[in-house]
């Protein structure tokens, strides 16, 4: 028997993107209607295990009903941009699993899938399984047809045949319009007969059994019921005549082009990357690279592979006398943390003037030996300007970690690829290879082997692999540099990026002091706090029961209290964050768990999380420092994120007390940018009110307030300050009236009115975002002051959705990547200012807009003024940038 499954595209993926919180990926494209629509679609191929698949979408607004019924859908609300993106996004991924998909100007995908399974009907021997959120749908249910009905987000589906629809409704199939024409549907706007609901409609068509039955006898209905019948017949059979699916859509495929036959893992591979769904990749085992031999035919020829050479000892004084000929060099190590990661070896690249390139392979314990310290030694100096490598910040702190120094490193072939496309998916070598039209090669996985199955290959494969790895860093290294020079970031990359990550890697390597007692001693104290919320929680609730269980919270909530169910799940009632705070005006539980829950998650997190990423023989944690993974140019904190610690709460706030000097009579030292980003605004739109605000040091949510509601400074209430800044930070931020809207808790159109009020004062911003798109669409990116690039290819998309979205990342872009700049500049500068003062203060941390330094006593007041000076210099704009500097025993108090 054939199987064939049909989903109603749009219908799923309003479901997926409101059942989830909104997830984007590195790029800032948003993704969580994306990610349920797969899991989804992975449940069903894994459960169902179609011979046939179809996705139906909606081709577009206007339908042939509107022609009978202008207002028909007219309630809706505007699509949100963040899920608009999306469906771009979502037919990619269909297309990468190989599933075919449909739509037809003037018809809903509801006509579509009717159309197919009314064809199936006809047809012997075919199953049909119909995926909706529609309850419309169950007309169509038939002995053959089965409607999936979602009831939960998408995680739950509740299967109807007709002999449910019996048991669930009394009803038929074909009735479900019939109870539509009664009842209407306010998400078609479907008028319906006023004042008649669900159960009234089934109570008359239990009695009557038509729309068309219950007019003709509306004289016998009694009361005002019989008299709205009676009155609103018209509209009962408009309706009835609306909510029918059309099954006679002019398809123009056959049967066995729906066909199911699988997907390309390297195609789904690819897509998965491209939205960052690393888990989904995980549970399906997908390659994580998708560079490997395939297509080296359509690759340029790069010359030959080097000889390579397995530095023994007897060959140490070879690589010693071809160390000045080394071009490029490469350094292997294990593990994804290079604070513990394992160093297998280095490969140097000699190629001497006419002779053949020889490759050398060091592995480290080899490198470690006495009779290597003239290499070692070569490695440390800074005379190796014409050396590349790729990733030079990992190099640098795992040979540091084995004692080994590395300095003098003339470019680095990871940071260059980044630049010249920050929001390319694969920057991997071998992925960097293949993109640069170079001989391929294979991905670590290929030759290493993935998590457990990891093993160092034996010396001849893996020596071969580490040469091909130096080879191919010096064959990227010219294409590289003519890219930049083209794109006229080599300033940017020289200049910024390159010593950037010295100057990460020295900071990461020191590391931050933690009092792993007092963190503890503040972990016991939370426990205390759990234990008294936990009591209350009882108290309020009459009963003891495991607060973590979701099912026995909602019961107490839902039940036993009797508080409004909001959503619910698979599993039950629904009690997430959401949730709860749309119920905490009803009881005062709400609030105990909400409390209680925010003071378990910094003790899972924050504080057995920080309590294991101390290393012993430091007593400090050692964060890693991301130079090339966010679009904008920002800086990701891993192993463990210090740019996550919650501090809007004080309980979030006090974990920095644990953070403090590793020298005794030492100060945590703080600098912050303030609102960099919005004066980063000023200084690019030129607006004159956001410029006034910060040359005169107002507060400038304040100013916005005033000039946004017509009011004084004293008129100025905190509400209207909070909404001021929300609005501020969303116009960065590229937010739009749904954004907004979920940000203040008001509606869409409350939220699309301050949008437009902001827009009428501030005209420069306005008109800055009317060019910025216009820049970008004429050159296809955009920039930052120090000319960090994006590329937005879909600027001119004729497709609304992906066109909208590069529009509003060419808005965002040069204001988060400048700010993002900035605090780099600075960074480089301060370095370097340290050294020429020759002062024993280090700088530790960036957090955000923040540098974080631990500084002795007789310092603090230099460092204070020449922080100060640094940061507030590091580039000239036409508003003042401005640093708050503070100074304490601990980071806590130096906040």
């Amino acid at each position: 028997m054939s199987k064939l499954i049909l989903i109603d595209g749009n219908s799923i993926a309003y479901r997926a993107f409101f059942a989830l919180p909104l997830l984007s990926n590195s790029k800032g494209l948003h993704t969580n209607a994306v990610y349920g629509f797969t899991t989804m679609l992975l449940k069903l191929l894994e459960e169902q295990k179609p011979t046939h698949f179809l996705v139906a979408f909606d081709a577009g607004k206007a339908t042939f009903r509107h022609k009978d019924y202008a207002e028909y859908k007219g309630g809706r609300e505007k699509t949100p941009p963040e899920l608009s993106e999306q469906f771009p996004l979502l037919r990619d991924l269909l297309g990468s699993f190989g599933i075919r998909q449909f739509e037809l100007d003037g018809y809903e995908a509801d006509d579509i899938i009717g159309t197919l399974t009314r064809i199936a009907d006809e047809k012997d021997g075919i199953e049909v399984v119909v995926v909706t959120g529609d309850k419309d749908m169950l007309q169509l249910a038939s002995g053959q047809v089965t409607i999936a009905l979602t009831r939960k987000g998408i995680s739950e589906v509740e299967l109807f045949d007709p002999a449910h629809i019996e048991e669930t409704y009394g009803l038929k199939p074909h009735q479900i319009i019939d109870l539509k024409g009664l009842m209407g549907d306010t998400s078609d706007n479907i008028p319906g007969i006023p004042g008649v609901g669900e159960k009234t409609a089934l109570k008359l068509l239990h009695e009557y059994g038509s729309v068309e039955n219950v007019l003709e006898h509306a004289s016998q209905i009694k009361g005002k019921l019989g008299e709205k019948v009676a009155e609103n017949a018209d509209s009962a059979r408009m309706s009835k005549e609306l909510a029918t699916i059309f099954r006679e859509v002019p398809v123009d495929f056959s049967w066995d082009e729906l066909a199911y036959r699988g997907y390309e893992e390297s195609e789904l591979a690819e897509m998965f990357r491209k939205l960052e769904f690393k888990s989904l990749m995980e549970r399906l085992g997908l390659p994580a690279s998708g560079a490997g031999a395939a297509g080296a035919a359509e690759t340029e020829e790069a010359g030959t592979e080097p000889q390579a050479v397995l530095v023994t000892d007897d060959k140490l004084a070879e690589l010693t006398a071809a160390l000045p000929h080394v071009r490029a060099l490469h350094v292997e190590a294990a593990g994804d943390n290079p604070h513990n990661a394992e160093v297998i070896g280095l490969s140097f690249y000699s190629e001497e003037e006419g002779a053949e390139p020889v490759c050398y392979y060091v592995p480290v314990e080899r490198l470690e030996q006495d009779n290597a310290a003239a290499v070692r030694e070569w490695l440390a100096s800074e005379d190796k300007r014409e050396v590349s490598v790729y990733d030079l910040h990992r190099a640098v702190i795992v040979l540091s970690w084995r004692g080994i120094e590395l300095g003098g490193i003339g470019f680095d072939a990871l940071l260059a690829g980044y630049l010249l496309d920050p929001t390319e998916s694969s920057l991997t070598l071998d992925g960097l290879t293949s993109r640069y039209g170079l001989r391929p090669l294979p991905a670590d996985e290929e030759v290493f082997g993935k998590g457990a199955k990891f093993k160092v290959p034996e010396e001849g494969v893996l020596t071969a692999y580490l040469c091909r790895k130096a080879a191919a860093v010096h064959r990227l290294t010219p294409k590289l540099k003519e890219a930049l020079e083209a794109s006229e970031m080599h300033p940017l990359f020289y200049e910024l990026e390159l010593p950037l990550a010295l100057v990460l890697a020295s900071m990461e390597r020191k590391g931050i002091k933690v009092d792993a007692e007092e963190l503890k001693a503040y972990g016991a104290e939370l426990g205390n706090q759990l234990e008294g919320i936990m009591q209350s929680i009882y108290d309020a609730a009459g009963i003891e029961f495991n607060i973590n269980s979701p099912k026995q919270l909602g019961e107490i909530l839902f039940e036993k209290l009797g508080l409004p169910v909001i959503k619910k799940t698979k599993t039950g009632y629904s009690t997430d964050a959401e949730v709860l705070e749309k119920l905490e005006p009803y009881h005062p539980m709400v609030g105990h768990i909400l409390h209680y829950r925010t003071l378990a998650k910094l003790q899972s997190t924050y504080v057995e999380g920080l309590l294991k990423e101390v290393r012993p023989s430091t007593g400090k944690v050692h964060t890693y420092y991301k130079q090339t993974i966010a679009a904008t140019g920002r800086l990701s904190s891993q192993y463990p994120n210090l740019q996550n610690i919650p501090i809007r709460l004080e309980e979030g706030r006090k974990i920095r007390k644990v953070f403090f000097p590793s020298e005794p009579g030492w100060k945590i030292l703080t600098a912050d940018y303030s609102q960099i980003e919005l004066r980063v605004l000023a200084h690019i739109s030129q607006d004159e009110k956001l410029i006034e605000a910060f040359r005169e040091n107002m507060d400038v949510h304040t100013k916005t307030a005033m000039d946004v509601f017509g009011v004084s400074e004293a008129e100025v209430d905190s509400n209207m300050r909070r909404q001021a800044k929300a609005v501020n930070f969303g116009i960065v931020y590229g937010i739009s009236d749904y954004g907004l809207s979920q940000n203040l808790h008001i509606t869409r159109k409350d939220a699309a009115k301050f949008i437009e009020q902001y827009f009428a004062v501030f005209q420069g911003v306005r008109q800055y975002m009317d060019d910025i798109v216009k820049k970008a669409r004429q050159d296809g990116y955009v920039t930052t002051l120090l000319q960090r690039r994006r590329y937005l290819p879909e600027i001119t998309a004729s497709n609304f959705n992906l066109r909208s979205f590069a529009e509003r990342t060419a808005m965002n872009t040069p204001i988060q990547g400048t700010a993002a700049d900035i605090i780099k500049l600075a960074m480089v500068q301060l370095d370097n200012r340290m050294k020429e003062e020759g002062v024993r203060s280090r700088m530790l941390l960036q957090v955000h807009d923040e540098l974080v330094f631990e500084v002795p006593g007789e310092e603090i007041d230099l460092m204070k003024r020449m922080v100060a000076e640094v940061m507030e210099s590091a580039l000239k704009l036409d508003v003042p940038l401005k640093v708050d500097v503070d100074a304490g025993d601990n980071w806590y108090e130096a906040k």
